[in-house]
């Protein structure tokens, strides 16, 4: 296991591949450890020639955790809109420095990057304060700011009080999910349940998902600063996505220049294998055109 240091973070990633390839750094979604990003996404990114680097961001997997600490999410999206001043205990730039301490530790000066959910707002906050690090970005279920007036109250009441005191506990949280949020047709119970147990096995702490929403509701509004990437830059996104809405992805795209953005007519706010597997193979074509232009 390899871990990295940012002050008293640990962070854990893992290569997932051998080989001097050009890295591709890997930033799952809020709660969800790395190993979202299985052998089934990366085999396609692999056989490109790359080598993913998957990262556990802080409050998941095997990276340090802060659980004995649960912010207001309330206060945190009251001051998001403008009528109060509570923090979060991190925000998305601390989440950004993690990833840079990774590539310290694995002596990168630059890699391409793909995050899912609030992993790619992790990623669009590096390349905006460090844009030489960043070779090109991949963004599924993307956003670009807050989501502070979209989010309804009763969600965040669910994460403050959410308690999965153990593995079969989480198992029905996820089915619960897939059900909330995916497609109907990919709802495979035995699969989301299998993926579950990985994830818990992997790491799962309380409070972690509560603490990358408080960091999500606090994200700065990153559209304008946007503007002056000049990055290949691929956004994936669901017609059906619930938790992100198109029109967040839309402006992402908007915001990056010549950024393309594909829209899946039958995807949801999940990831079933049919999903990874596309995904995988999108990215990596991606990917190689972003090399082929350097």
């Amino acid at each position: 296991m390899a871990f990295a240091k940012n002050g008293s973070v640990c962070i854990h990633y893992e290569r997932m591949a051998a080989g001097d390839g050009p890295p591709v750094i890997l930033l799952a979604g809020a709660g969800r450890p790395s190993t979202d990003f299985d052998y089934a996404f990366c085999a396609p990114i692999v056989a490109a020639g790359f080598v993913p680097i998957r990262i556990d961001s802080r409050d998941t997997g095997r990276s340090g955790a802060l659980v004995d600490v649960m912010p207001d999410l309330h206060a945190i999206k009251a001051t998001a809109l403008g009528t109060g001043s509570a923090q979060p205990p991190y925000g998305i730039a601390d989440m950004a420095d993690d990833v840079l301490a990774v590539m310290g530790a694995e002596r990168l000066e630059a890699a391409h990057f793909v995050g899912r959910s609030i992993g790619g707002l992790v990623a669009q906050q590096l390349a905006v304060l460090h844009a030489d690090r960043v070779l090109s970005l991949a963004l599924v279920m993307a956003m670009s700011r807050s989501m502070a007036d979209a989010i309804p109250d009763a969600l965040l009441d669910r994460l403050m009080g959410e308690d999965t005191p153990d593995e079969d506990a989480y198992v029905a949280r996820q089915l619960g999910m897939a059900q909330a949020n995916g497609m109907a047709g990919d709802y495979d119970a035995e699969r989301i349940a299998e993926g579950a147990r990985i994830a818990w096995r992997h790491g799962i702490h309380r409070g972690g998902t509560a603490r990358h929403f408080a960091a999500s509701l606090a994200a700065p509004d990153l559209r304008t600063a946007l503007g002056a990437l000049r990055v290949p830059a691929l956004i994936l996104h669901g017609r059906h996505d619930k938790v992100i809405p198109l029109a967040w992805a839309e402006e992402t795209a908007e915001a990056i220049p010549g950024a393309a953005l594909e829209i899946d007519e039958t995807m949801g706010h999940d990831g079933p294998l049919r999903l990874r597997r596309a995904w995988g193979a999108r990215i990596a074509a991606h990917l190689m055109a972003a090399t082929a232009r350097v």
